[in-house]
């Protein structure tokens, strides 16, 4: 009863720093502000069908993850905290299917509530929480699927193989194949472990009828639409995206490897000696044996892909979290030493940077307050360990989560003090608002910014001139309405539409370089201009 009660007090203040700042900031490129606007897009027309990026058809992700996101928009309105609000959800249910799990697994609860801490603390999992995309969500599907077929195997419940299948079905809508991975690599390793209660009924054949219904309802849709919208997706967005540079997201083979420690920090560390100094608890047929390889099998997996992002690699923390947490508990009381060593290292250091931050030209405001928070929480971090109340090993998982409490909230406090240094586009968003100057159309040279459409809450016009980003895939539009939004300079005739257009007035938002020579009569148009960091702003006052 008292580990519950300590999670519920731990998942509340997870839920307040998750929450607490979200929405100070604006939507950041390229991510954040595509997936923000794309959502933007679903709830302003109303289709929640047809994915749509700055009014072209986007289909390079099932549509879950927009669908969820606008939802947002209708509850909170259109702006950064409907965004993200449900990002937020995602990885508080992620916390609680982490301790559920590792209760259903090895049947302690303060094992289990050590594995969420652990879990929340990991860097990764806070990057997750504050850059919108498919990730986050997809990693609560595969831990709920997960979680469900592990009860499933123990009790027998039929709800639970229900819940598995659907799980399942939503991670594919959410971003397609990839969502099989890590459940499917844990389930055939973890099912030499425990028997089934059930054997194999119509049941099975009905969840998983139920799961092909779900998972293909979009793209058999979309299929029949247009048939080769199936071979786009098979073939550009899945294939292609392992095997080729389809999208400039290649990496070197080691890419995941040298970064997955780094995003663990710092109890990644402390499993590498946890894993060394118990080794003799991996064999074939055990729990740790299938929770390491399906963390391990996915990690070279993901390595020999071509296209490679940080959060792809998301779902296996929640196994890690879990193992790391099991093996400390194991771990006798003299070696803690060894991983307190490890947690107060990790975050003397983080906490004496935010403390000398302020006094350091790093180009940026860092406000005062940030170096006063980290020096109250160091010293909170000298009374745990000093403290003879704190059981020895509850220090560093307490420790670690301090910490990652200090990064939540303040990363939040710094992105919002630094919107344009952080790929943020608000100041910019905000002056055209604030000048009233929103009712014009809006021209962005030469570079794709959805945040730029999502902080006006308005379609905008890209004059396209060479800039990779803006090579968009038009090959399922159905008219010609897209060439409203974006006018491709190279192309005389094209060219000549964008006079028509400046026959009324609009705004022209220009970043980091010069316009060209070819362009300066439209420049020398607007009577008025502001420098906003890289940006300017030409306009013309009434």
């Amino acid at each position: 009863m008292k580990n519950n009660y300590n999670f519920n007090i731990f998942l509340i203040i997870a839920a307040v720093a998750l929450l607490i700042n979200v929405g100070s900031y604006g939507v950041l490129e390229s991510s954040d502000a595509r997936y923000a606007e794309i959502g933007r897009a679903m709830y302003a027309t109303g289709d929640y069908v047809h994915p749509n990026l700055l009014d072209v058809h986007h289909y390079h992700k099932p549509p879950f993850t927009y669908q969820i996101t606008a939802l947002g928009y209708e509850i909170f309105g259109v702006n950064p905290f409907g965004a993200r609000f449900f990002l937020q959800l995602a990885v508080l249910l992620q916390i609680l299917l982490v301790y559920k799990l590792t209760i259903l697994l090895f049947n302690n609860k303060k094992t289990a509530l050590w594995a969420s801490i652990i879990y929340f603390t990991f860097p990764l999992v806070l990057i997750s929480s504050r850059n919108l995309t498919t990730d986050a969500f997809l990693a609560t599907f595969a831990l709920l699927s997960i979680y469900s077929w592990v009860n499933y195997r123990k009790t027998g419940f039929l709800k639970s193989l229900y819940v598995f299948t659907i799980s399942l079905a939503l991670g594919f809508l959410t971003k397609g194949p990839v969502i099989f991975i890590v459940p499917v690599l844990f389930i055939i390793f973890y099912n030499r472990t425990e028997k089934a209660k059930r054997k194999f009924s119509f049941h099975h054949i009905l969840a998983w009828t139920l799961f092909l219904g779900i998972a293909s309802s979009w793209f058999i849709y979309l299929g029949i639409q247009n048939p080769a919208f199936v071979d786009y997706f098979l073939g550009k967005q899945t294939a292609d995206r392992f095997s080729k540079n389809a999208f400039g997201r290649t990496e070197p083979f080691w890419y995941f490897l040298a970064f997955a420690p780094v995003v663990g920090l710092p109890w990644f560390l402390a499993l590498l000696y946890l894993l060394k100094d118990q080794k003799s608890l991996f064999k074939f047929k055990t729990l740790h044996f299938a929770l390491l390889i399906a963390v391990l099998i996915p990690l070279v997996f993901f390595s020999i892909s071509s296209s490679k992002r940080i959060l792809y690699i998301l779902p296996l923390y929640s196994l890690i979290a879990i193992l790391t947490a099991h093996l400390f508990s194991k771990i006798e009381i003299g070696k803690v030493k060894v991983v307190n060593g490890i947690i107060l290292g990790f975050s003397g250091l983080i906490t004496l940077a935010f403390i000398v931050a302020p006094f350091i030209d790093f180009d940026i405001d860092f406000p005062f307050y940030l170096a006063i928070a980290s020096a109250v929480i160091l010293i909170l971090i000298i009374v745990i360990y000093n403290s003879k109340v704190v059981e020895v090993k509850s220090k560093p998982i307490f420790t670690s989560l301090l910490i990652a409490l200090l990064l939540l909230i303040s990363s939040s406090v710094i992105f919002s003090k630094n919107e344009l240094k952080v790929n943020g586009t608000r100041p910019i968003t905000d002056f055209i608002l604030q000048n009233n100057l929103n009712n014009r159309a809006i021209l962005v040279y030469n570079t794709r910014k959805s945040a730029i459409a999502f902080g006006l809450n308005k379609s905008i016009i890209s004059l396209y001139d060479g800039d990779e980003s803006l090579n968009r895939e038009t090959q399922f539009e159905e008219d010609l309405n897209w060439k409203k939004h974006l006018i491709n300079l190279q192309n005389p005739n094209e060219f000549n539409s964008l006079h028509e257009i400046t026959k009324n007035p609009t705004v022209l938002l220009v970043y980091k370089k010069p316009l060209p020579e070819k362009l300066l009569w439209l420049q020398n148009s607007y009577n008025s201009k502001k420098v906003i960091g890289k940006w300017t702003i030409y306009y013309s006052e009434r």
